[in-house]
Protein backbone atom coordinates (compact mmCIF):
# COMPACT_ATOMS: atom_id res chain seq x y z
CA UNK A 1 0.00 0.00 0.00
CA UNK A 2 1.07 3.50 -0.59
CA UNK A 3 2.17 5.79 2.23
CA UNK A 4 -0.61 8.35 2.82
CA UNK A 5 1.64 10.97 4.46
CA UNK A 6 2.85 13.87 2.37
CA UNK A 7 6.45 13.40 1.25
CA UNK A 8 7.85 16.50 3.03
CA UNK A 9 5.79 16.30 6.26
CA UNK A 10 7.26 15.71 9.70
CA UNK A 11 6.17 12.76 11.82
CA UNK A 12 2.95 13.31 13.79
CA UNK A 13 3.45 14.69 17.30
CA UNK A 14 0.51 15.09 19.63
CA UNK A 15 -0.25 18.74 20.26
CA UNK A 16 -0.14 20.06 23.77
CA UNK A 17 -3.47 21.70 24.42
CA UNK A 18 -5.19 23.38 27.30
CA UNK A 19 -4.34 26.14 29.66
CA UNK A 20 -0.77 26.54 30.84
CA UNK A 21 -0.17 25.52 34.43
CA UNK A 22 -0.15 28.34 36.97
CA UNK A 23 2.12 28.69 40.00
CA UNK A 24 2.06 25.62 42.22
CA UNK A 25 1.30 27.74 45.31
CA UNK A 26 -2.04 28.80 43.83
CA UNK A 27 -3.17 25.31 42.88
CA UNK A 28 -6.13 24.07 44.90
CA UNK A 29 -4.83 20.72 46.08
CA UNK A 30 -6.70 20.22 49.36
CA UNK A 31 -10.25 18.96 49.84
CA UNK A 32 -12.35 19.75 52.91
CA UNK A 33 -15.62 17.98 53.61
CA UNK A 34 -18.45 19.86 55.27
CA UNK A 35 -21.72 18.40 56.42
CA UNK A 36 -24.76 20.60 55.83
CA UNK A 37 -28.41 20.36 56.78
CA UNK A 38 -30.94 20.19 53.97
CA UNK A 39 -31.77 23.88 54.47
CA UNK A 40 -28.09 24.90 54.44
CA UNK A 41 -27.46 22.87 51.29
CA UNK A 42 -30.46 24.42 49.54
CA UNK A 43 -29.24 27.90 50.47
CA UNK A 44 -25.73 27.15 49.22
CA UNK A 45 -27.13 25.76 45.97
CA UNK A 46 -29.33 28.85 45.47
CA UNK A 47 -26.39 31.19 46.13
CA UNK A 48 -24.18 29.28 43.71
CA UNK A 49 -26.83 29.41 40.99
CA UNK A 50 -27.59 33.08 41.66
CA UNK A 51 -23.97 34.14 41.19
CA UNK A 52 -23.17 31.44 38.64
CA UNK A 53 -20.37 30.05 40.80
CA UNK A 54 -19.54 26.61 42.10
CA UNK A 55 -20.51 25.83 45.68
CA UNK A 56 -16.83 25.81 46.64
CA UNK A 57 -16.31 29.26 45.13
CA UNK A 58 -19.27 30.60 47.12
CA UNK A 59 -17.89 29.19 50.38
CA UNK A 60 -14.36 30.46 49.67
CA UNK A 61 -15.62 33.96 48.84
CA UNK A 62 -17.57 34.16 52.11
CA UNK A 63 -14.66 32.76 54.13
CA UNK A 64 -12.16 35.22 52.62
CA UNK A 65 -14.35 38.19 53.54
CA UNK A 66 -14.72 37.12 57.18
CA UNK A 67 -12.27 38.05 59.89
CA UNK A 68 -12.24 34.58 61.43
CA UNK A 69 -10.30 35.62 64.52
CA UNK A 70 -13.10 37.96 65.60
CA UNK A 71 -15.86 35.47 64.79
CA UNK A 72 -14.51 32.41 66.57
CA UNK A 73 -13.99 32.18 70.29
CA UNK A 74 -10.62 30.85 71.38
CA UNK A 75 -10.73 27.78 73.63
CA UNK A 76 -10.26 28.50 77.33
CA UNK A 77 -6.80 28.31 78.81
CA UNK A 78 -6.22 25.54 81.40
CA UNK A 79 -6.58 28.14 84.17
CA UNK A 80 -9.86 29.45 82.70
CA UNK A 81 -11.14 25.89 82.31
CA UNK A 82 -10.34 25.21 85.98
CA UNK A 83 -12.12 28.40 87.03
CA UNK A 84 -15.16 27.58 84.90
CA UNK A 85 -15.35 24.10 86.46
CA UNK A 86 -15.10 25.71 89.89
CA UNK A 87 -17.89 28.12 88.95
CA UNK A 88 -20.07 25.24 87.77
CA UNK A 89 -19.51 23.47 91.10
CA UNK A 90 -20.50 26.60 92.99
CA UNK A 91 -23.62 26.93 90.85
CA UNK A 92 -24.55 23.34 91.75
CA UNK A 93 -24.06 24.19 95.45
CA UNK A 94 -26.27 27.25 95.05
CA UNK A 95 -28.98 25.13 93.41
CA UNK A 96 -28.85 22.69 96.34
CA UNK A 97 -29.12 25.56 98.82
CA UNK A 98 -32.06 27.00 96.89
CA UNK A 99 -33.80 23.63 96.94
CA UNK A 100 -33.31 23.36 100.71
CA UNK A 101 -34.61 26.92 101.16
CA UNK A 102 -37.77 25.98 99.26
CA UNK A 103 -38.24 23.11 101.69
CA UNK A 104 -38.32 25.63 104.51
CA UNK A 105 -34.80 25.21 105.87
CA UNK A 106 -32.71 28.30 106.60
CA UNK A 107 -29.65 28.34 104.31
CA UNK A 108 -28.74 32.02 104.40
CA UNK A 109 -25.17 31.46 105.66
CA UNK A 110 -24.38 28.80 103.04
CA UNK A 111 -25.99 30.85 100.27
CA UNK A 112 -24.09 33.98 101.27
CA UNK A 113 -20.78 32.08 101.27
CA UNK A 114 -21.39 30.49 97.86
CA UNK A 115 -22.57 33.78 96.35
CA UNK A 116 -19.46 35.55 97.66
CA UNK A 117 -17.20 32.88 96.17
CA UNK A 118 -19.04 33.07 92.84
CA UNK A 119 -18.78 36.86 92.77
CA UNK A 120 -15.04 36.72 93.47
CA UNK A 121 -14.47 34.08 90.77
CA UNK A 122 -16.58 35.92 88.20
CA UNK A 123 -14.52 39.06 88.80
CA UNK A 124 -11.33 37.05 88.18
CA UNK A 125 -12.77 35.52 85.01
CA UNK A 126 -13.75 38.89 83.58
CA UNK A 127 -10.35 40.37 84.41
CA UNK A 128 -11.47 42.63 87.24
CA UNK A 129 -8.86 42.25 89.96
CA UNK A 130 -10.27 42.57 93.45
Amino acid sequence: MADLAAPNSTPHRPRKGGRKAGPLAEKQRHVVSVRLTDAEHERLTREAERYQLSQGEVLRSVWRKQNTATKLQAPPTPEEARQLAQLAGMAANLNQLTKLAHLGQDQRTGATTVLGQMHHLLKRLTGEAS
